[in-house]
């Protein structure tokens, strides 16, 4: 994440968190429907990733997110 949009204190935390959890719940979503292995086709092939990996990237943004907001409770 860029320093500039780095979360400062709680609330901002809480509101990325909440952000992040709207992102992994699109990727879980598209994963049940369409399976680990699918891309979104729309996209350009070099941006193509599968739904295993959009997933999984996403899940690692929301664990950054869960220890932010650990850290920033007052």
């Amino acid at each position: 994440m860029t320093p500039q949009y780095e979360p400062r204190d709680f609330t901002a935390a809480l509101g990325y968190l909440i952000e992040e959890c709207g992102e992994v719940l699109a990727a879980a979503g598209k994963t049940l429907r369409w399976g680990l292995s699918s891309v979104n086709p729309e996209l350009p092939v070099s941006e193509q990733e599968t739904n295993k990996a959009w997933l999984l990237r996403e899940i690692k943004d929301v664990e950054a997110a869960i220890a932010r907001v650990r850290r920033l409770m007052p």
